[in-house]
């Protein structure tokens, strides 16, 4: 009988704590990580080449993930889940998970990486977690927090419910300002002095503009219709997803004019820069297309998973 019992905890302990291996992805690989919204996937695409190295069925209701510190550990979040969880990178498995409930519509590192930060759209805060996955602070914002992008310890918070946003310190752990913004703003990008943020539009009213500020005002509206909702720059440019229309712009930082436009995609929701190659997710189609920055021209298309919806980048560690 005692055999028997020792037999059964073996086997549960060796059923209970193994966990799903997926294929390792090498820790000198650029990879753009892919969050495929419909089937609940991540899909890992190589920067350098282009091409699909490695698909993880994770099977959750994913919206996105986050590179740790560590460069190596992704958090994976979803605003139905009740935790973040925690997979190595290079070691093809799950490693842990942060109990957060549920409300986590984003994930962002501190450009300091000291600070992780949460977006809880359930309880309206910006969370602040350490390396270690310990809480820090709990800091109320707007409705619904889900953009988020963050420079010299300033965190800009964009509210999808409300018409501001939230400017958080860091080091103070509170909001030290708001801005006036549109219903529905979502997207931010912030280039020069600049602040620049997209949105859906509020009810039947579709937005048709990019909102640009300066210190805490705005300073022009750039036209990008229909709906700017995901953003990328580099040293002279901002580049622009309408999601509405599927167009993606090319627009100088200097001047806030058009210098390229091309339609891209089925239903895109976010492009990303790697180099000098633009990636834009087709919801859709379930493709990733690559586009060369210097030419705007379309490149290659990359098969992904179910729903493209979320990108995000790992650098090597040679960088």
């Amino acid at each position: 009988m005692k055999n028997f019992i020792l037999l059964l905890f073996t086997v549960w302990l060796v059923t209970g704590c193994s966990r799903e291996m997926y294929k390792a992805i090498p820790k000198n690989k650029d990879v753009v990580i892919v969050t495929n919204q419909k089937d609940g996937s991540l899909s890992f695409i190589d920067a350098a080449n282009k091409k699909m190295i490695a698909s993880w069925p994770i099977r959750k209701a994913v919206m996105g993930t986050a590179v740790l510190p560590d460069h190596d550990t992704i958090a994976v979040y979803g605003q139905n889940l009740e935790v973040v969880y925690l997979y190595s990178l290079s070691k093809g498995t799950e490693v842990g998970e942060w109990k957060t409930g549920k409300g986590i519509t984003n994930i962002i590192v501190s450009s300091s990486g000291k600070d992780i930060l949460l977006a809880d759209g359930q309880s309206n805060t910006v969370r602040l977690y350490n390396k270690n996955g310990t809480e820090i602070a709990a800091i109320p914002v707007g409705k619904r927090p889900m953009t988020m992008v963050e420079r010299n310890n300033q965190l800009y918070v964009l509210n999808f419910n409300d018409t501001v946003l939230s400017v958080v310190g860091l080091k103070e752990k509170r909001v030290i300002n708001t801005i006036s913004t549109p219903q529905s703003s979502l997207g931010a990008v912030i280039y020069g002095n600049e602040l620049w943020i997209g949105g859906h539009g509020s009810g039947a009213e579709i937005n048709e503009n990019v909102y640009i500020y300066e210190g805490h005002s705005l300073k022009q509206k750039v036209s990008a219709p229909q709906m700017p909702v995901s953003f990328a720059s580099d040293n002279e440019f901002i580049y622009v997803l309408s999601h509405g229309s599927g167009v993606l712009r090319k627009i100088d930082g200097n001047t806030h004019k058009d210098i390229a436009t091309i339609e891209v995609g089925a239903n895109p929701f976010a492009v990303w820069l790697s180099g000098t190659a633009l990636f834009v997710a087709s919801y859709d189609s379930d493709e990733i297309y690559v586009i060369p920055t210097d030419t705007m021209k379309m490149g290659t298309s990359i098969k992904v998973g179910k729903g493209p919806f979320h990108m995000t980048e790992r650098k090597g560690e040679e960088h």
